[in-house]
């Protein structure tokens, strides 16, 4: 393992290796579905109080997400996911004799951590809603029902501004969000296809130590990557007190005291969030696992159960043959067999008749009507 995490890191032991930054990758982008799936099931049993945070869960997760960014980047230089695979963020140029982060630098970074996959997300949704989704993309515009729409609208703003001689304000605006919206129908897949290809290659050259960037917002910000050394961490176990930023000197009084004991818990909570969060990705990907494979379906499968017990022969009734090929009503071989549901068989015209008038099974006497005879298509 100690291989794998050096692999492409070089001479420069305090780069982080391509395997770590695909893993932090890879965790950030697990965290909003996994927190998702697990407040939609508790939704589910409390509806009065989840089902509001689970519409707007993109902006709570938002809000949430940039608490807990801040707090790791004030106290440990580094996002969430980076500070768990032991990566912080540096200034590739020196403040006061200091690499570390400033209030400007941490900013400056909640915008690209929170803001910017905010803003995308929302972006992509709206473009799938008036471009038509997967099925205008791979059937045709004419599931595009949103591009109608707006030609329409175009279509009678201008019908109305030929006979008036003038457009109004309210058909300017309305012409002018048709044509914003046309636009940006047009050109975001390619807005789109540069910011992932930006991404991209800024890994590749990362990779191959063309650049120290591991990303283009790392390098609008200018901070690199770099690995934890033993003093930071040996700074994290002696650090003591407040992390959180809310606490103030004491002076004394009882608000002061409760002020700095809320402000403890609540740093204390968010350090905790180390192993939480990790825990909750854990047990999203093990349901989402767990109903996929064949062990739950095995799970929720009833036993079969154990046929009944077969039914005796009443003393008063028919015989049953030796040779159990031959029917017990005429007392030759079965042809065109049928059965009771006593499990004895017959020829199908011999107990047709015998159900008919008596209205019995002719071995045990169970009742039994023409409906309860069943054809067997393969004489065993």
């Amino acid at each position: 393992m100690e291989f794998m995490s050096d692999m492409l890191g070089g001479a420069d032991a305090g780069k982080p290796s391509v395997f770590e930054l695909a893993a932090q990758t890879k965790m950030t982008e697990l965290l909003e579905p996994a927190l998702r799936h697990i407040t939609s099931v508790y939704a589910h049993r409390y509806p009065r109080y989840l089902v509001r945070i689970l519409n707007l869960h993109e902006e709570v997760y938002a809000a949430v997400m940039l608490v807990v960014e801040r707090h790791y980047l004030r106290n440990y230089g580094g996002s969430f996911t980076e500070h768990f695979y032991g990566m912080k963020r540096v200034r590739t140029r020196t403040v006061g004799g200091s690499r570390a982060l400033t209030s400007g630098n941490v900013w400056g970074s909640l915008v690209f951590l929170v803001g910017l996959p905010l803003v995308k997300s929302r972006l992509d949704q709206y473009y799938d809603r008036i471009s038509g989704g997967d099925a205008a993309r791979l059937l045709g515009g004419a599931f595009a029902q949103e591009r109608h729409s707006e030609a329409n609208t175009a279509a009678d703003a201008d019908a109305d501004g030929s006979t008036g001689g003038r457009l109004s304000m309210r058909q300017r605006l309305v012409r002018l969000l048709a044509i914003v919206r046309r636009l940006f129908q047009r050109f975001y897949p390619h807005v789109n296809f540069a910011y992932h290809m930006a991404t991209a290659l800024y890994y590749v050259a990362f990779m191959f130590d063309r650049t120290g960037y591991s990303s283009p917002w790392l390098h609008v910000l200018g901070l690199q990557l770099r690995r934890l050394s033993a003093a930071d961490y040996r700074a994290m176990d002696t650090r003591t007190g407040d992390t959180s930023g809310l606490a103030a000197p004491p002076n004394g009084s009882v608000l002061r005291a409760l002020r700095n004991g809320v402000a403890r818990l609540f740093g204390g909570g968010l350090d905790v969030l180390r192993v939480a969060l990790p825990l909750a990705i854990f047990f999203y990907r093990f349901l989402e696992w767990w109903y996929r494979s064949d062990f739950h379906r095995r799970v929720q499968q009833k036993p079969v159960p154990p046929p009944p017990m077969p039914l005796r022969p009443h003393p008063d009734g028919v015989g049953v043959p030796v040779d159990r090929s031959v029917c017990a009503l005429c007392n030759r071989p079965r042809t065109n067999p049928a059965m009771l549901p006593t499990g004895f068989v017959f020829c199908y015209p011999c107990i047709h008749r015998h159900v008919t008038d008596a209205g019995t099974c002719p071995v045990t006497l169970t009742l039994a009507t023409p409906a309860d005879i069943r054809k067997l298509y393969a004489d065993a």
